[in-house]
């Protein structure tokens, strides 16, 4: 049986990328702080053979923007870009396995 890690791994990382870019386009900007802000991390587990990916930002004023605060409507730009990537996820993966 084939191993498909390394494609799966692809795939995942594509999608983190998706994600991030997404997040960055629709961040809201006053300053310029929270959008510049916004990291990309990627782990590997040697163990299990598999990726992760880590986007966010430690800016304090993130989550009042993201999910609404006192007079402050919800912005969510990284559930967003979540959800972004997860509809193209099937994309994604028919991309990473050459259509098999």
């Amino acid at each position: 049986m084939k191993d498909f890690t390394a494609e799966i791994n692809t795939a995942v990382l594509t999608l983190g990328n998706l994600a991030f870019d997404h997040a960055k386009e629709h961040c809201p900007v006053r300053t310029g702080r929270l959008k510049r802000s916004i990291a990309i991390r990627t782990e590997h587990n040697r163990a299990k053979n598999e990726d992760t990916v880590v986007i966010g930002t430690f800016v304090p004023y993130a989550p009042c923007v993201e999910f609404g605060g006192i007079g402050r409507r919800p912005n969510p730009f990284l559930g967003n870009a979540a959800e972004y990537a997860k509809s193209c996820v099937q994309t994604v993966f028919e991309l990473a396995f050459g259509g098999v």
